[in-house]
């Protein structure tokens, strides 16, 4: 088995890097060989990684057995699936049913709501700055004036907030999303998202 992951740093590819690292946990080797990128430097705009890893010119990514799968919650849900549902006496994913669903609707949700307001945060602030864009991210707003990107990141700190209050709605009452292990990789996958923007 080749299993090969493609990561930047202060990326949504933390979530991926937490997921593996869970996965991970009780294996003598990791379970993903991790090449690290750097967006400035243009890894994610040359030739070979649009061609074979991933044609929109972004992290995460991996490459299992020859096939490329990109986009965050797609990767999370597709190891869980491959690597998860029992590992040992712990499962980090779970088996086929309307417990995977709820699974399946916070990852999505975590990648599109939660992700969404964050991204737009973190290109409202300055480059470089903590939680902002790094410097060469296609995420980089230019277009507008200091007084519209100090309006766009309260607007996203609002959202932000927001999609955090549903978080504490599903965490209502129950220590974990899901299950009654702090092990998983749904919980790293939110835990990730809603601590990154805070």
């Amino acid at each position: 088995m080749s299993l090969t992951f493609y990561h930047v740093p202060s990326s949504t590819s933390t979530v991926t890097l937490a997921v593996l690292s869970e996965l991970s946990h009780s294996l003598a080797q990791p379970l993903a060989h991790r090449i690290n990128l750097s967006i400035q430097s243009g890894d994610t705009k040359t030739a070979h990684y649009l061609s074979t890893v991933n044609p929109n010119g972004r992290v995460p990514a991996i490459v299992h057995d020859g096939v490329s799968i990109w986009e965050s919650a797609a990767i999370t849900m597709y190891l869980g699936e491959t690597f998860g549902v029992h590992e040992g006496d712990a499962e980090l994913y779970p088996a086929p049913g309307p417990p995977r669903g709820e699974a399946m609707k916070w990852i999505v949700w975590a990648n599109t709501t939660l992700a969404a307001a964050g991204g737009r945060l973190a290109a409202s602030l300055p480059v470089g700055a903590p939680g902002g864009v790094e410097a060469g991210s296609r995420d980089v707003v230019t277009s507008v004036g200091k007084e519209d990107l100090r309006r766009e990141e309260e607007k996203a700190r609002i959202e932000v907030e927001e999609a955090l209050k549903i978080l504490e709605v599903g965490l209502m009452g129950k220590d974990f999303l899901l299950g009654k292990s702090e092990h998983g990789i749904v919980l790293q996958h939110k835990k990730l998202d809603g601590e990154s923007w805070r």
